[in-house]
């Protein structure tokens, strides 16, 4: 059995509490010991530029058997029901494209996770037919929970359908321009009149939203060509990390502070506290860059977590990977070495970490790696008016500060702001600059404004991303996961697979109820994500 990774007291971290879950329906606890749950990673080195992903990095934690693809699974028949029109399933080693998709993924075999004092059991498996992967996972991370919202850990099982090609999105498609985003005037005003009232939807119009009919954007670059995107969801999957809990986009629903941005409560650093006694004060992530609501998802990446040994099993515990948390040298600091992939997006593409190839030799070594950046830049929700009254409410963002004190004088507790790394727009030759601001928490798609970057060449040291968050390199097209907006995805460059229920996400099952305090689940009152009218008729 492998070693389970745990996780022992620490200064950043709250009390566990947790549900015993198994992807294929068995126990869990099934064949442990008291030495097992016990026992401790065996890793002991790897980092966040060369470990993250499915290429190269630490070989710590290896238990010295050759990868073999997890075998967690046992309900492939489900496929048929959720996909109807699934081929023959096979081994993904034997699908061209396939491959990929299952080498990339944690296998997670054998493993527990420990949620105070019960055991759990993370799954994530593949099975592929000619044209797609079908990713079965029971969306429990690989280490044991972090609790930062009052969202308890429950399973939820779930087959996501990956393209094996990418499609791209046709242009002949009926768009919004990405001028649309001037609907955050109306976040402005809401803010002005009562910054505690949400407004009655997501106001940027750049994701996807209950109701919305247009899911397609279209703008015409620098470069002179016409790119059309489709949407991701406001609430809802937009892919999958590689131990196979979902990704969800670079905002919060309406609460606690509307359609914010999760990050913005994260420390500058592993080791500063940032956490407070009330969890439901904000929606703060783990240092892997995941939280709870309807089920464990990630909304940044700390690619360090995502690493795996030789075997494919991770190759750090989350006490090891939590310390590359460092905003900083996300945003910054130079790449010692290639990322590999962390996860997968709905449209087929690679998700990778940071740190991109920008070039190969003839023997396909890489031969110049350069830092990601994202295009978008902060630009604040006063950006979006001039209301005299804007002074009392928002004149201390954009501020050069150093610590959140200097953005919220009377206390962080009930403040609206917090001091964040963001990159700023510059008038250097570079273009943008890492800047410490006092950033708003809220309305996330609209303190953030997208820069066409298509004829610009980055940095000595960087490469910009395009309005997605995505590079085309030697390789070909993947997304890659930064340290600002929009952190992981903030459209597809390629036609993603359907949802249920309008989440962005493929293949849901049964979602689970609501449980005290617990929000996006069935039972809410709110349908998305994986809920439809028949899996969750109190919320469709």
């Amino acid at each position: 059995m492998r070693t389970r990774f745990s996780c022992p007291s620490h200064a950043l971290l709250l009390a566990l509490a947790s549900l015993p879950l198994a992807c294929a329906g068995d126990d869990a606890g099934a064949g442990a010991t008291d030495t097992d749950a016990t026992a401790t990673a065996t890793s002991t080195s790897g980092g966040s530029d060369t470990a993250g992903g499915s290429t190269g990095g630490s070989t710590a934690g290896s238990t010295g058997v050759p990868w073999q693809p997890s075998e967690c699974f046992d309900a492939w028949d489900q496929v048929a029901a959720l996909y109807p029109g699934a081929g023959d399933l096979g081994p993904c080693t034997e699908v061209a494209g396939g491959e990929a998709v299952v080498r990339s993924l944690l296998v997670l075999d054998g493993i527990t996770i420990d949620n105070n004092g019960q055991a759990m059991a993370p799954c994530v498996a593949a099975r592929c037919d000619a044209t797609h992967a079908y990713v079965a996972t029971n969306a429990l991370p690989h280490y044991d929970f972090v609790q930062t919202t009052p969202n308890p850990l429950v399973e939820n099982q779930t087959i996501y359908q990956v393209p094996l090609a990418p499609t791209p999105v046709p242009e002949d498609m009926n768009a919004d321009l990405t001028t649309v985003q001037s609907g955050c005037g109306d976040a402005y005003d809401q803010y002005l009149e009562n910054p505690s009232q949400a407004t009655s939807r997501e106001p940027g119009h750049l994701c996807l939203y209950q109701g919305d009919t247009t899911e397609t954007l279209r703008e015409t670059l620098a470069s002179g060509e016409s790119v059309t995107y489709r949407k991701i969801a406001c609430l809802g999957v937009t892919g999958l990390v590689t131990n196979g809990s979902p990704i969800y986009g670079p905002n919060e629903a309406t609460i606690p502070d509307p359609f914010g941005s999760p990050l913005f409560f994260m420390p500058d650093v592993a080791g500063e506290p940032y956490l407070g006694d009330d969890l439901g004060a904000g929606a703060a992530l783990d240092l892997c860059g995941g939280h709870t609501a309807d089920s464990m998802h990630y909304h940044g990446i700390n690619d360090a977590c995502f690493a795996q040994a030789d075997d494919g099993a991770p190759a750090l515990s989350y006490v090891e990977a939590a310390q590359a948390w460092d905003l900083a040298e996300m945003l910054d600091g130079a790449c010692a070495g290639e990322s590999g992939v962390v996860g997968w997006s709905l449209d087929g593409y690679p998700i990778k970490g940071p740190c991109v190839c920008v070039a190969r030799d003839g023997e396909g070594a890489c031969t110049e790696v350069k830092r990601a950046r994202s295009s978008w830049v902060y630009a604040g929700l006063g950006s979006w008016g001039e209301d005299p009254k804007e002074a009392d409410a928002l004149g201390v963002e954009g501020t050069a500060c150093a610590v959140d004190d200097e953005c919220c004088p009377g206390g962080v507790s009930g403040c609206d702001f917090r001091c964040s790394f963001v990159i700023g727009e510059s008038d250097g030759a570079e273009g943008s600059a890492l800047e410490k601001q006092c950033t708003l928490l809220d309305y996330s798609w609209c303190t953030h404004r997208h820069v066409d970057r298509s004829t610009h060449g980055g940095g000595d040291d960087f490469v910009y991303l395009d309005r997605c968050n995505g590079f085309e390199g030697p390789d070909g097209y993947a997304y890659h996961a930064t340290g600002s907006f929009p952190y992981i995805t903030a459209c597809y460059r390629g036609v993603p697979t359907a949802a249920p229920g309008g989440g962005g996400g493929g293949g849901g099952m049964n979602p689970p109820k609501c449980m005290p305090g617990q929000t996006m689940c069935c039972g809410d009152g709110f349908c998305g994500g994986p809920e439809t009218a028949a899996n969750c008729p109190e919320d469709c």
